[in-house]
């Protein structure tokens, strides 16, 4: 009850814009993605240094051919390793990508990946692979760079961030011809491609929302371009995907933020943790049971936490931010 009465009191009232505290949302909106290309450009310049070539492999070490070639690259890129984790025991096995690859994102069955990487111009495109690292491709292009690909449920369609002269806005690219596609036209920018309806019909994303000083939570039908707000305090939203759920952080009660669970239709709110400025970012098993977000250690760094919507228990699993889910047992984690 006091998330609705908290809601209608931002939805009826008249909101003073609050300049620094706008920056603040705008600076969290953008926080992942900068931190995880400070730290890929930060090992990229230490095998540099170290004078390390190796080529770009996956958990088996078979080299990656480029797109269209039948031969290995001339020029071995350097890695990075990252973790699968199990979230029943900890356990972590060893995953290897491109060094410059970030935002990784599994398709549902886990037999693809997702991820952004520079390309031949240094701008942020969006790659697409095999699990296991082959058959790696450039699918985006252009200028203004692709941020957060989301695969929609049939794997045939990524939704991603690009920068336009109008700001961000979301697009989508076919995954067989990498054809893209603008389907947002927001004011204040389109950002967070959190995930696609169940029949792919819909996207969920957010925009800063001027009536609330805040940034809202919308639901994009793709058929017909209208939009439809969900919450009004919804950054960093993401879509269960079975549909039914969606988790998102909210910025009311800042310097606290909240990590909050709610129906698709936005009401049924319950907080289920509470953070800092730098935490929240939040991603879903493929099963819609689980969420696994990011929040701060008692080390003061980075964990992975995962909640359990059925008995409503969060558990530590491990140091690092999540990634990705590859299946309902196992994690990415950078």
């Amino acid at each position: 009850m006091p998330e609705i009465q908290e809601v209608f009191r931002m939805a009826t009232q008249k909101v003073r814009p609050d300049p620094e505290a706008l920056d603040r949302q705008h600076r969290g909106q953008r926080r992942r993605v900068a931190q995880k290309r400070a730290a890929v450009y930060a090992l990229v310049a230490l095998l540099i240094v170290a004078g390390v070539a190796i080529g770009i492999s996956a958990l088996g070490g078979d080299d990656v051919q480029p797109a269209g070639s039948g031969s290995n690259p001339p020029h071995p890129q350097e890695e990075q390793t990252l973790s699968i984790v199990d979230v029943g025991s900890g356990t972590a096995t060893a995953f290897t990508a491109p060094a410059g690859a970030s935002a990784f994102d599994f398709t549902s069955d886990g037999s693809m990946v997702a991820y952004v990487d520079l390309d031949e111009n240094g701008d942020d495109q969006v790659f697409v692979a095999d699990a296991d690292g082959s058959n790696a491709r450039q699918l985006t292009h252009g200028d203004g760079g692709a941020y957060g690909p989301r695969w929609s449920p049939d794997g045939s369609m990524i939704a991603y961030e690009r920068d336009t002269s109008e700001g961000p806005q979301i697009s989508t690219v076919r995954v067989s011809d990498g054809e893209s596609t603008r389907v947002t036209n927001e004011p204040e920018g389109a950002v967070d491609s959190g995930g696609w309806a169940p029949d792919g019909g819909s996207i969920l994303f957010s925009s800063f929302n001027p009536s609330f000083d805040q940034y809202s939570a919308l639901s994009l039908d793709l058929a017909t371009g209208q939009t439809r707000l969900i919450v009004p305090d919804g950054s960093t939203p993401t879509l269960s995907p079975d549909g039914a759920w969606i988790a998102f952080n909210s910025w009311l009660k800042e310097p606290q933020v909240r990590l909050i669970l709610a129906n698709s239709y936005g009401s049924a709110r319950r907080t289920i943790a509470r953070l800092t400025l730098y935490d929240g970012y939040q991603e879903w098993s493929p099963d819609s049971t689980q969420i696994a977000y990011v929040g701060s250690t008692d080390a003061d760094g980075a964990g992975t936490y995962v909640y359990d919507l059925a008995t409503g228990e969060t558990r530590f699993v491990t140091v690092g931010t999540i990634e990705s889910w590859i299946d309902n047992d196992h994690i990415l984690v950078n």
